[in-house]
């Protein structure tokens, strides 16, 4: 929610600007999902949803509440129309797109000690390691066969 007052802030000058058009882009996976993943692979800890899980803010509505236009997507085949629609905006628009938390939050390249910790997170009771091994496997999987 750090973010809300910024918006406030651009929904009282947006009309001084030549162009108007700012897309500020919101990935809602409704997790404090760096620190579950540093977590993980940084420590071996498995998720702890008590400190982790954060109630599903609609940031798209709430930039229509101070006067900006907020898009929600959470549909990957609507992205692009949202972006599209995003650009043609006459206002600064909050694109909200519902993401998953299971995707893996790990660098492209990470050390043995960190996949080794992560493996050791989802071991220990993570409640969502069913979801972020598919994730995982899905993601080796497209990196192998392109255009799956």
């Amino acid at each position: 929610m750090n973010g809300l007052n910024e918006l406030i802030t651009i929904s009282r000058y947006w009309r001084r600007w030549a162009n108007p058009q700012l897309v500020v882009l919101v990935l809602n996976n409704r997790d404090l999902n760096m620190v579950t993943w540093e977590q993980r692979s940084l420590q071996g800890d498995p998720k702890f949803p008590a400190s982790q899980d954060l109630p599903d803010v609609p940031y798209a509505k709430l930039a229509e509440l101070v006067g900006l236009r907020g898009i929600r997507v959470d549909d990957p085949d609507r992205v692009a129309g949202a972006w599209d629609e995003a650009f043609a905006a006459d206002r600064p628009t909050v694109l909200e797109a519902i993401v998953d938390p299971n995707t893996p939050f790990l660098p492209p390249h990470i050390t043995l000690e960190q996949g080794r910790h992560s493996v050791e997170a989802m071991l220990a009771g993570d409640p969502n390691a069913g979801r972020v091994i598919r994730q995982s496997i899905r993601h080796v999987l497209d990196a192998l066969v392109p255009g799956r």
